[in-house]
């Protein structure tokens, strides 16, 4: 399987947080029961319009690499909210850590909101990105450390002592995940021109839960 990076910004980002619950109706009384199978993932659209030149013949390439839903994406997250101050260059403190919590170390010292609620991060599971979304305010203390920094979706697999975390304007890069087409079949459409001809694109790609399986 071969992973292509996605670097072209796109016009409109549409984001799902796909979750994966089961939901029961009671016939009987009337009630409702839910329940949370575990497995949600991130599902988007990316959208591209009027590109020319190189961002058109480098998306087309990868579109055509991709083999339809064969191969993998690794897109940058473009609509993050960049509210946390961040600082330093964090990493996973403790390894065996699973969950929808973790441990943070090398954070930079007593940061007031160091991460806020809404802030993508991706964390460096094995040698791919699981990208995960903050859910709480997070602060550092005087050594750097952030205890039970939480987030969505859970961990997948759980990641190494000292693994990387990539947040916004990080020292380590953006976060980032790795995704597939929802869908075979999917292109491009264009208007040739003259100068230059001009392509539209749209992209439904979903994550894939297992790369850091």
């Amino acid at each position: 399987m071969t992973t292509f990076d996605v670097i072209t910004v796109p016009n409109a980002i549409s984001v799902v947080p796909q979750a994966n619950t089961g939901l029961f109706n009671s016939p009987l009384i009337a009630s409702a029961q839910t329940i949370d199978r575990g497995g949600q993932k991130w599902k988007m659209t990316l959208s591209f319009t009027n590109l020319q030149l190189d961002d058109r013949a480098e998306l087309m390439g990868i579109i055509a690499g991709l083999r339809g839903r064969s191969n993998r994406l690794r897109v940058i997250v473009h609509d993050n909210p960049k509210r946390g101050l961040y600082g330093g260059t964090p990493q996973v403190d403790g390894a065996s850590q699973t969950g929808s919590t973790i441990n943070v170390k090398g954070c930079s010292n007593n940061i007031t909101n160091w991460i806020r609620r809404g802030d993508y991060f991706s964390i460096l599971v094995g040698s791919e990105h699981e990208l995960k979304m903050c859910t709480a305010d997070a602060s550092s203390n005087g050594t750097g450390l952030i205890t039970a920094l939480s987030f969505e979706p859970r961990l997948r697999a759980a990641p190494a002592n000292s693994a990387a975390i990539f947040v916004e304007d990080g020292v380590l890069g953006v976060p980032r995940g790795i995704f597939g087409l929802v869908s075979d079949g999917q292109g491009w459409t264009s208007k040739p021109g003259k100068a230059s001809t001009l392509s539209d694109i749209s992209l439904g790609i979903l994550e894939d839960v297992f790369a850091t399986q």
